[in-house]
């Protein structure tokens, strides 16, 4: 192969792949959305206890982002540990809004 053969099957590639550095990037950036979003949930959650509201609606909401980032994972890589976590995350998620529901009524 010369170098414009190598040119043209660089060129001829998915143009949007990430490179490690925007994989890293990007991992990184979803822990940080990770972590915010908890505090966020725990301060929408100390104001509604103070408030003497249901809180378990934060919780469930939050499951359920974790359930969504195990499914997608489960989907790409096919692996039954990422399944069983994102079934886990689903189901605690959906009890938590069972008991938010049955605390509204």
């Amino acid at each position: 192969m010369d170098k414009e053969e190598i040119l043209k099957k660089a060129q001829s590639k998915k143009h949007r792949r990430l490179d490690e550095m925007e994989m890293d990037i990007l991992l990184r950036s979803n822990h940080v959305g990770l972590i915010v979003g908890l505090i966020a949930c725990l301060l929408v959650m100390a104001i509604k206890i103070y408030f003497s509201q249901p809180y378990q609606d934060i919780y469930a909401i939050y499951c359920s982002i974790f359930c969504a980032q195990y499914a997608y994972k489960w989907i790409r890589q096919r692996e039954k540990a990422l399944l069983h976590c994102a079934l886990l995350w689903g189901l605690t998620s959906v009890l938590l809004f069972t008991v938010y529901f049955m605390k509204l009524v």
